[in-house]
């Protein structure tokens, strides 16, 4: 004998079998998008709340990069013509406005081998400009658009970023609208070998966002519009987008603005790089700086640093991702004396060190 079905049995067997019918179709729907298109980039919207000029509505990244694109300006390097946009050789890389005056960041390695140099602005305006100031160690440069007046500057982080917090880099590409990329930052204090034929770069970060070299020079954003870092063409020498270090770019602009002549940029003399805890634990070293290499002259090879040290503080302070062992971001000065605690063959000891200048 055949027992009929229930209705709760028959409501059960119709939900089942939706489900099964959306999965099967929203596979095949994925397949033909992937077949069709390719991989698809999984794009992120972050709302943020308040933000700079006072906005206590939600914004996202889009709204702050279109709030902040008046102050990002084109820096050219070589006269463009109606041809060399056409053939995209134009020579035009990005920079961001640091004072009302034509104070101009970028980085070095966007204006490199340039020919010439002029900044337009957002305003359609174009002036000459000139280097004022340069820190090829953290590989930022300030300019000066000569003759320029009333620009809208934009403003440095009061709080360095930390690895997840936000990041949006924005840019001005040559015949199309504002370049934008967003993600979070990935990576602190790491040095990046660009080009044999230049310096190595300290203090990048690093934001897990696809990498435009269009926006070679722009700024880097918070989710407050203020400026973390300088977006650098790092081409395949660091993950994602590397942005140059803000602590750096900060200081070209105070002694620009705040003194006279050409103040000399802290150094001392080593490569490092910084040891996560994770990285430390395995390898059965203490988290600080690991020292890749020492100048045979200068401040390191003066206090007997050697390859393969671990320096875990400068005097109190316990270097790690967000205090690398790099004098700009450490607030050192050229001539000044600190104590370092090394981690060597097992134990740690101090040392004395005085830092150079570069």
């Amino acid at each position: 004998m055949t027992t009929a079905a229930r209705p709760r049995d028959r409501l059960i067997a119709a939900v089942v079998l939706s489900a099964v019918i959306g999965l099967v179709g929203g596979g095949l729907a994925a397949w033909g998008i992937y077949a069709r298109f390719g991989p698809v980039e999984r794009v992120t919207q972050q709302n943020i709340t308040g933000g700079s000029g006072g906005n206590n509505g939600a914004l996202t990244a889009g709204s702050i990069a279109q709030a902040k694109s008046a102050s990002v300006v084109e820096v050219l390097t070589r006269p463009v013509t109606a041809a060399s946009l056409l053939a995209g050789t134009s020579g035009i890389v990005d920079g961001f406005v640091v004072s009302a005056n034509g104070l101009v960041v970028s980085s070095i390695h966007a204006i490199r081998g340039a020919a010439t140099l002029r900044i337009a602005t957002a305003d359609g305006h174009s002036y000459p400009a000139t280097i004022v100031r340069a820190d090829p160690t953290h590989g930022v440069v300030l300019l000066q658009a000569d003759g320029a007046q009333g620009l809208t500057p934009l403003t440095f982080a009061a709080v360095a970023p930390r690895v997840g917090d936000l990041a949006i880099a924005v840019g001005h590409a040559p015949l199309s609208s504002v370049a934008l990329a967003t993600g979070a930052v990935s990576s602190l204090g790491i040095t990046v070998n660009l080009a044999d034929s230049e310096p190595p770069l300290r203090d990048v970060l690093t934001v897990d966002a696809t990498p435009d070299p269009r926006q070679d020079g722009g700024p880097l954003l918070d989710g407050n519009g203020s400026v973390i870092g300088v977006v650098v063409d790092a081409g395949n020498a660091a993950p994602g987008v590397a942005a140059l270090s803000m602590t750096s770019a900060a200081d070209l602009v105070v002694a620009a603005t705040g003194g006279s002549g050409s103040t000399p940029v802290p150094s001392l003399g080593v490569q490092s790089q910084v040891l996560d805890s994770e990285t430390a634990a395995a390898a059965g070293l203490p988290v600080g700086a690991l020292i890749l290499s020492v100048n045979a002259v200068g401040p390191a090879a003066t206090a007997g640093l050697l390859p393969g040290d671990v320096v875990t503080a400068v005097g109190s302070t316990a270097l790690d991702a967000s205090h690398p062992f790099d004098p700009t971001v450490l607030g050192l000065a050229p001539g000044e004396q600190v104590t370092l605690t090394v981690y060597r063959n097992g134990a740690s000891k101090t040392v004395q060190l005085t830092v150079g200048s570069a």
